[in-house]
């Protein structure tokens, strides 16, 4: 009785140990180790392992152990449904033996003491089952002077086997869901590739044409790239796309957007900061650069950062060094830079606004981006594919008509691809109907002036003078520049003898989309020559 009674408070205590070890790690392996290890501990259950079946199910290789060589590791193999071991997991049923030597191909302890011979050396095994069905067998061998605690004993290893089956249940978990993510990954990868691909991009220009040429020869290298152009015109777009058809693709793409950051604190955000380096920073940070290291980060309205920030700049541009704020120790990043600006860096480095070595350093490879206004092909190309995402986001159906095409290609869009794109948006989200007019159009820049009404030139006695514009002319709105109908183009080209510039101005259309109407009526200019 009092052996007894010892031995359930060693089995307490080998439980409340083993109950803490499946909240430390997710390492199945770690975890059934560590088991293994406090059952030999505390218990006479010495040699201990955890097998599991391969990959073709055949047969029970060990995955943790106590107690067990590298050679003996490699050789303890039993067949499903054959060996002893193999029938405990085919069956799902717990089995014991009181001499070891009983089975085959299980290695026993060696001699430990003189009274060796004294103890029995049994061999337990016990499944391990997860939903009805066995992923595993744990073993051990039992050595001791008798054998009546060898029912405690299955009963302690089936606990055991319980619990490690609920951890093998999310390490399985886990490494499905790591699998799904690494896939995820890479179709990511493939489709940002895809995405960003320069011969993907939407363009029919020939300005963009010299552009996208210029970004597919330096995707390829590590050479620090500079797009220059103004706002909206798509330099963040480009970026990507230099980043994502490069050998870093895989690593990470890191955006700054230097003016919307405090010039206080952008030195932290670029390098990072120690803790306590100034008042609020309560932890370590580590800086942009520092997050993007192996891949790109891309430094947007570069001429914003301040004089004192470039000259550490330069320094993680030339050497790849920087330290944290309120560090002395030196950091290294290995960072392919690509910088935006809209701003004239020539003209901040005359004023001593910007470091000159920063500016020639920053210079490497220059590329310009041109305004949309001087790539008008690329208009209704562009429209078109913000009209079916926009027209999809919002379960619209709508047409544009010709003279909404007309009316896009012939607005200048100061605000280029940004603006186009707002425009379409807040197009489709206020449109009423399914086919749009130029009226639809809400065109809300208040910063595009419309232009001024001109005199119409009138014809008397042989010599052109000027009138004022009818109130139908100078009350036109922007987006009332269209539809074009042909009475009012003749009216027009009369009164401006023939001029089509004059024409254009009066009916306030561009003189592109004169010359459009003009061949689509098949009227001729010469008719109205004086």
């Amino acid at each position: 009785m009092k052996d007894f009674t010892v031995h359930q408070a060693r089995i307490m205590a080998a439980l409340t140990e083993i109950s803490k070890l499946f909240s430390s790690s997710l390492d199945y392996k770690e975890v059934a180790h560590q088991c293994l290890r406090t059952l030999s501990e505390t218990l006479d259950l010495e040699r201990g392992t955890l097998l599991m079946p391969t990959t073709d199910r055949k047969c029970l290789v060990i995955k943790a152990s106590v107690g067990f060589s590298p050679e003996e590791i490699r050789s303890s193999v039993y067949k499903i449904g054959e060996d002893f071991v193999g029938r405990v997991f085919s069956n799902c049923l717990p089995m014991a033996l009181p001499d070891a030597d009983e089975v085959p191909g299980v290695p026993i302890p060696k001699e430990k003491d003189p009274d060796f011979n004294l103890y029995r050396i049994g061999f337990i095994a016990v499944p391990v089952v997860l939903d009805s069905r066995p992923i595993g067998v744990i073993t051990a061998h039992r050595t001791s002077r008798s054998t009546t605690m060898v029912d405690e004993d299955i009963k302690v290893m089936k606990i055991v086997g319980s619990l490690l089956s609920q951890t093998l249940r999310i390490a399985e978990m886990i490494r499905e869901e790591n699998s799904k993510l690494v896939q995820e990954n890479k179709e990511l990868h493939a489709e940002l590739e895809e995405r960003f691909n320069p011969d993907n991009l939407i363009s029919n220009s020939s300005a963009m044409a010299k552009t996208l040429a210029m970004v597919k020869r330096v995707a390829g290298t590590d050479a620090s790239v500079l797009l220059r152009g103004e706002s909206g015109t798509g330099k963040t777009l480009l970026a990507r796309s230099i980043h994502y058809t490069s050998q870093r693709q895989k690593a990470p793409f890191v955006i700054v957007n230097c003016a919307a950051l405090p010039s206080g604190l952008i030195e932290s955000e670029l390098f990072g900061h120690e803790k306590g380096a100034f008042t609020g920073a309560l932890n370590q940070r580590i800086g942009r650069f520092e997050a993007a290291d192996g891949g790109t980060i891309f430094l947007d309205e570069i001429g914003e950062i301040p004089l004192e920030t470039q000259a550490k700049l330069l320094s993680v541009i030339q050497d790849g060094t920087f330290e944290r704020v309120g560090s002395s120790k030196t950091m290294t990043a290995d960072v392919r830079l690509i910088c935006a600006t809209n701003a004239n860096l020539e003209q901040l480095v005359r004023d001593k606004l910007f470091r000159e070595d920063l500016y020639y350093r920053l210079m490497v490879v220059p590329i310009n981006v041109p305004p949309l206004r001087s790539r008008r092909e690329d208009v209704l190309p562009l429209a078109s594919y913000f009209l079916k995402k926009f027209t999809t986001k919002y379960n619209k159906r709508i047409s544009i008509s010709r003279e909404v095409m007309e009316f896009l290609e012939g607005y200048p869009w100061p605000g280029n691809v940004r603006e186009l794109e707002n425009t379409i948006e807040r197009t489709v989200v206020l449109a009423g109907s399914e086919a749009l007019t130029a009226k639809d159009i809400p065109i809300l820049n208040s910063m595009v002036e419309t232009p001024e009404p001109v005199a119409a030139p009138v014809a008397t006695n042989g010599v052109v003078t000027f009138s004022p514009l009818s109130r139908r002319s100078k009350e036109r709105q922007l987006y009332e520049r269209v539809p074009l109908r042909e009475k009012d183009i003749r009216e027009a080209m009369h009164n401006a003898g023939g001029i089509q510039t004059h024409a254009a101005r009066m009916l306030g259309v561009s003189l592109r989309q004169l010359r459009y109407a003009l061949s689509r009526f098949g009227i001729k200019a010469t008719e109205f020559k004086y």
